[in-house]
């Protein structure tokens, strides 16, 4: 059992590491009842906030109205003339044009011109990390654990594009010309006098309204602040990749609990369901009992490669650890292993055609107490 049990652990790493409770090397004479686990030391991140413009901050132009005062112009519309009895004057008609309106330029705001673009933010770096590989052809091994082949694997950086506006035109007016208004008055002019005995004829005049531009439509500009939102992305602080013993108990369960923790194909990520029953089977024990620690062992279905598998059931173990970590316990008494396709819950291995159902039963979690 204790040689089966450090075979294992030495594939499989615990996820966080303490100087308090890791050894970079095996103890030279440890105690025959201990046992050891050799663990890989994880990469360490920080989060950074990026703040990105989503929106330029651009300048807007409102519309001032034009002015007007008003006048009252009183127009001689006939001149006082004479009049003769036997022989009246003659008079012709003459057309004036009065401008009642002055022209004036009417301003029209072209709204502000944007394109849209897109902003590359690297949230997360490249990182790599050490998966197993084939067994070593020569081990005299029969365990199917022994003598594995790590390979060192990177994992590509991630990006994320942020869509954003960019500033092409600020708004800007054009103006029209806008005739004014005028008024046709027809005035009789005296052509000839008359000729005999005189007498007056008085004049006659119109009072007309009229108004004259004081101000003419113009602009006021007002500035629109911009727009951002803010991304948070994980920066590498400590490449990990090194190793550390570990002392571990002895006594393993063979089979851990299994709780109806489930995942989609290809997926790590935890449901409002598989919390739920976290916190109510696994929280509440470890919160009961401050001296238990607990395994928590992830598996994939026999779809998709072994090392992939491998890695798949790996992220899966330590999105539950992280999990229970946010919740307050310690990350000492937490235990991740994958165990990849290795321990099919029913026949469903390579080859073998099975239904979806019977594939999601070995995408599980199990939890081994001790």
């Amino acid at each position: 059992m204790k040689k089966n049990y450090l075979a294992i652990l030495a594939l499989f790493c615990v996820q966080f590491i303490s100087a308090q409770e890791y050894f970079e090397t095996l103890p030279e004479n440890p105690d025959p009842n201990k046992c050891f686990a050799k663990c890989i030391v994880p990469d360490e991140y920080k989060e950074e906030t990026v703040t990105v413009t989503i929106n330029p901050a651009y300048k807007k132009l409102e519309i001032i109205p034009a002015v007007y005062k008003t006048e009252y112009e009183e127009i001689v519309i006939r001149n006082e003339s004479k009049r003769f009895i036997y022989e009246p004057a003659v008079y012709e008609a003459v057309v004036d044009t009065i401008w009642i309106k002055d022209d004036y330029h009417k301003l029209t705001v072209h709204p502000a011109e944007f394109s849209q673009d897109y902003e590359t933010i690297k949230i997360k770096p490249q990182t790599g990390n050490w998966v197993e590989g084939e067994k070593d052809p020569d081990c005299p091994s029969i365990d199917k654990s022994d003598c594995r082949i790590f390979h060192y694997v990177e994992n590509p950086s991630v990006v994320r594009e942020i869509p954003i506006q960019k500033l092409a035109a600020n708004e800007k007016t054009t103006a029209e010309e806008i005739k004014g208004k005028y008024h046709l008055i027809t005035r009789q002019v005296e052509v000839s006098p008359a000729q005999t005995r005189q007498e007056v004829i008085p004049s006659k005049s119109q009072t007309l309204e009229r108004q004259i531009l004081v101000t003419d439509e113009t602009t006021k500009e007002i500035t629109v602040p911009a727009e951002s939102t803010e991304i948070i992305k994980k920066i590498l602080v400590k490449k990990g990749g090194t190793t550390a013993w570990r002392e571990v108990p002895c006594t393993i369960p063979e089979r851990g609990e299994l709780l109806p923790i489930h995942y989609a194909l290809g997926s790590a990520a935890l449901t409002s369901k598989s919390t739920k029953i976290i916190d109510e089977y696994i929280l509440a024990r470890m919160k009961a009992d401050k001296n238990i620690l607990v395994e928590i062992g992830s598996h994939t279905d026999s779809r998709g490669t072994d090392s992939l598998n491998m890695s798949l059931s790996e992220r899966r173990a330590k999105s539950v650890v992280e999990y229970l970590i946010s919740k307050g316990i310690n990350k000492q008494r937490l235990i991740a292993v994958g165990y990849g396709e290795d321990k099919l819950l029913n026949d469903c291995e390579n080859g073998v055609d099975c239904s979806e159902s019977l594939h999601a039963n070995n995408r599980r979690t199990e939890f081994k107490v001790f």
